[in-house]
């Protein structure tokens, strides 16, 4: 099963890296759902992203998983949307 870290205060998250093991990105980050991308069937969610030197990372988690992320943003932030 996928894990999903979610840190509602994201300062230091990436402290356990040294910093020239992190590369920073503003490139647009693609996401896409793939439709019984779990081992069980379910949806899951990957992320794709440029690391600029033509280096890609791609990332899955599950929709559960990335929903459950979303709602606890919601709940700390409210939704900037409305």
């Amino acid at each position: 099963m996928p894990a999903l870290n979610i840190r509602l205060d994201g300062d230091g998250m990436m402290a356990d890296v040294p910093l020239e093991r992190i590369r920073h990105t503003t490139a647009p980050i693609r996401v896409g759902a793939l439709e019984g991308g779990m081992q069980s069937g379910k949806p899951s969610v990957a992320f794709g992203i440029d690391l600029g030197d033509g280096t890609w990372v791609l990332a899955e988690t599950s929709l559960a998983l990335f929903l459950g992320a979303a709602d606890a943003l919601r709940a700390r932030f409210g939704d900037p949307r409305f």
